[in-house]
């Protein structure tokens, strides 16, 4: 059952988090029982994650992403812009441990898309975080984001992709360009990757991870139907 609290539920998150992150979800589920639940977005007291504020002001945007010149993806759906509460909710998940809001994420995204984006043959595939990531957060944002979208839309979730082991620096401040030619950012798909993806992130910056991403999947002899984030940096 999901809980009405801002605050994150320590023992849905014990099952994802490593030891250090464990830590901090422990204190942070004591911390919920002495404090009311306060929006996420503007940290005012609220019986929901996300207030009735907030709520009105998230960004909403036209859903289906132009498709640019040259791309794997045959469409690439994001319903909000990386602003304001979107923005927010997109830190909280990833930098508070607030694992609780990938549910609130996933129920938009169910919300705020029309059915052809997750079609009934498809294999939702998160993009994989960094081990840098995964080490300081504790948990794969994207994959939590995937498991709650799959459970709405009655898809399986597949992880057949994996980031290489060689990564030594992060995508923070690169360009599409440099994105693109594998610059701070290099994956791989296993073989007999799922025939009919659909890419699950938080955030598209670029676009250029997504694009890294599905072409992995083809090499893998998988076929990228479309890629969903829940925001776009505009």
């Amino acid at each position: 059952m999901e809980p009405a609290s801002g605050w994150i539920v320590a023992d849905r998150c014990w099952l994802r988090c490593d030891r250090p992150a464990r830590l901090v979800c422990i204190l942070r589920a004591a911390l919920n029982l002495l404090v009311p639940p306060l929006c996420w977005a503007c940290r005012r007291p609220a019986d929901d994650r996300l207030c009735e504020d907030c709520r009105g002001e998230l960004p909403w945007i036209e859903p289906l992403a132009p498709r640019r010149r040259g791309s794997v993806l045959q469409q690439h759906w994001s319903p909000l812009e990386f602003e304001g509460p979107a923005r927010a909710i997109v830190h909280a998940l990833k930098f508070h441990c607030a694992t609780a809001l990938a549910a609130l994420m996933a129920q938009q995204l169910v919300d705020s898309l029309p059915p052809r984006a997750f079609p009934p043959d498809a294999v939702l595939v998160p993009v994989p975080s960094s081990r840098i990531g995964l080490r300081r957060r504790g948990f794969d944002h994207a994959d939590l984001l995937a498991v709650e979208l799959g459970r709405r839309v009655l898809l399986p979730v597949q992880r057949p992709l994996k980031r290489e082991t060689t990564l030594v620096r992060g995508q923070r401040g690169l360009g599409r360009g440099d994105r693109l030619a594998g610059r701070g950012f290099q994956v791989s798909a296993a073989r007999n990757s799922p025939a009919r993806v659909v890419l699950v992130d938080d955030v598209c910056t670029t676009g250029a991870t997504l694009e890294l991403c599905a072409q992995a999947l083809l090499a893998g002899d998988g076929e990228v139907v479309s890629a969903v984030t829940y925001c776009s940096v505009p």
